[in-house]
């Protein structure tokens, strides 16, 4: 569909492969294919930490995605009824977006909306409504972004995002003016829509 990606492959636990048989350089990142707030993932630097990775990675399921690293800056798109949130800046104070800095109190700065240029900002939001279409989804959705100077890079898709109230998608919601118990209603509205269609 034309959406950068970093260079990747996925691999089944039981076509498990060294990593000098892939097409794959370091530094890369092993993540299960599914599941959520990042359990599972780890960036890698040699061999060692690959096998290690794989082991961990597989613990949660048996499908697991390898992509090049990329380093850059760290942004989230929400999309809701077919158009973008305002975007967000996920900057972790040491180490990247895990487990432990989305949830430790103070571990991650998350500026909202994100201080971008205009141009960067509109191509996110595109991008974001770009993947949530192809994938076919209704309600909504939220878009995991690194952007390396220049270039962009879709990471992931958040098919059921965290809706507390001070997750990414609901910050969103609130920088364009929906407050929490508006966002859930209309969540909830358009799923029933969408069941009586």
């Amino acid at each position: 569909n034309g959406i950068p990606t970093p260079a990747g492959i996925s691999m089944r636990k039981s076509e498990r492969a060294a990593l000098k048989d892939t097409d794959l350089v370091l530094p890369c990142v092993v993540k299960p294919c599914c599941g959520g707030s990042s359990i599972g993932v780890s960036i890698v630097n040699n061999e060692d930490e690959y096998e290690v990775a794989l082991d961990e990675a597989f613990k949660y399921e048996d499908e697991v995605v390898v992509e090049s690293f990329v380093n850059g800056r760290e942004f989230s798109v929400g999309v809701i009824d077919g158009k973008a949130l305002p975007i967000i800046e996920i900057a972790p104070v040491e180490g990247f977006y895990d487990y432990k800095n989305k949830y430790q109190a103070g571990a991650t700065v998350e500026l909202c909306p994100a201080p971008i240029d205009p141009e960067t900002e509109k191509r996110l939001g595109e991008a974001a409504v770009k993947v949530h279409r192809a994938l076919g989804l209704s309600a909504y959705s939220r878009s995991d972004f690194i952007v390396d100077g220049q270039d962009i890079y879709f990471l992931e898709i958040n098919t059921l995002p965290g809706m507390t109230p001070t997750s990414l998608m609901p910050q969103e919601a609130a920088a364009a003016g929906v407050d929490y118990e508006s966002l859930c209603k209309r969540v909830i509205e358009m799923a029933l829509e969408e069941r009586r269609a």
